[in-house]
């Protein structure tokens, strides 16, 4: 009896295929349709039940319709309406050929459902796996593209910091030599200018330490050691003191008690140097009272420096972008500052966040605690 009602339904494949076409092409006007060996493939898996499911070829075609459909249009979507409109016209027609025919239709449905829903479930698994693989595909080609780029800016860094070092190297030697063989008590005047040469130096020393660690030389790499926070910071405040007094900036400082670190001493000044001279470029818009605050809080296992500033708000558009490579909203700026900050703070095992709103925007520097 069961063949008889599966050769009845067999039998009205074309009104069961012009059917959906008409109903699917209501939904997507513009869809290319399958072409009508698939339909009538789909039609035989589904009411030709003498075939074994694990056995029928319309499941190798499965793959190839996904590659198709992903490149074309958003499948799973297709293939669930368009499941649910063979699912009820089906349905219907057995309803339909069972009241004529005085068909049991009961079992026969089920088998019916049982295919169909085992047929989307195919093609959504390998819909996923194929999204899954597109998109691992994607995400290693960024990731090419953007190590690219950093080789890219590590050979230009290197070789600007290179040019720059060698002769302020020689700047250095004669600044040691002017030093010694002058008398503090007599040129004690000039003895200040030299110190002030000597901090700038040091700044200029701190930047190309910043631009070589974007180099992969390591030869480059500066040795780690238990050093004092607070005397990083004040070594830093040293050489931004005159540009303080300068802009008229006030300077806060909140610490309870110093913190040991173990750190890569002139990375970790080149990143507080270049946050302070941040803050001082975003108080430059402010035309009430100025203030940078520097305050130390921990945590089991973490130091915390938070540099804070009353200036404007970070942009909404850079919040997402602030650490990426030539991302700045300075019109001399180089985009390059903040990305070095973060590269050093992940080489000495810490991290930069900020939080800002209109009020205050707040760099926050984390460093691991120096076991005893």
């Amino acid at each position: 009896m069961e063949n008889e009602n599966i050769s009845i339904m067999l039998s009205h494949k074309e009104f069961l295929s012009k059917r959906w076409q008409q109903e699917v092409r209501e939904i997507y006007p513009d869809l290319p349709l399958d072409s009508d060996v698939n339909i009538d493939n789909y039609l035989n898996y589904i009411l030709n039940l003498d075939i074994p499911t694990d056995d029928h070829p319309i499941f190798n075609s499965i793959p190839k319709w996904s590659k198709i459909s992903l490149d074309r249009y958003n499948y799973i979507e297709y293939i669930l309406i368009t499941t649910n409109i063979w699912r009820k016209i089906i349905l219907e027609t057995v309803e339909k050929v069972a009241i004529e025919n005085e068909m049991s239709v009961y079992q026969l449905i089920k088998k019916y459902i049982f295919r169909m829903d085992l047929f989307e479930k195919h093609a959504r698994d390998n819909y996923w796996n194929l999204t899954r693989i597109v998109i691992l595909e994607k995400d290693k080609l960024i990731n090419e593209l953007h190590s690219e780029r950093l080789t890219l800016i590590g050979k230009m860094a290197a070789s600007m910091a290179h040019e720059i070092r060698n002769p302020l190297t020689s700047i250095q030697g004669f600044l040691k030599l002017i030093k010694k063989n002058i008398s503090s008590q007599e040129n004690q005047k000039i003895a200040n200018y030299l110190k002030i040469i000597d901090d700038e130096f040091e700044s200029i020393n701190m930047q190309i330490t910043g631009f070589l660690s974007f180099s992969r030389n390591r030869e480059h790499d500066e040795s780690y050691d238990n050093i004092s926070l607070i005397q990083i910071i004040n070594s830093v405040l040293s050489m931004l003191n005159p540009r303080l007094i300068q802009e008229d900036v006030m300077f806060v400082k909140k610490f309870k008690k110093d913190k040991m670190i173990r750190v890569q001493k002139k990375g970790i000044q080149q990143v507080i140097s270049n946050l302070l001279n941040n803050a001082v470029d975003a108080l430059l818009e402010v035309s009430h009272k100025k203030e940078i605050t520097l305050s130390l809080k921990e945590d089991d296992d973490n130091v915390y420096l938070y540099i804070s500033n009353n200036g404007p708000k970070i942009p909404d558009e850079l919040k997402d972008l602030l650490f990426t490579p030539f991302v700045t909203n300075k019109s001399s700026g180089t985009g390059l500052g903040l990305t070095i900050c973060k590269q050093i703070m992940q080489k000495n095992d810490g991290d930069i966040l900020f939080d800002t709103n209109e009020k205050e925007t707040t760099f926050i520097l984390s460093f691991k605690k120096v076991l005893h």
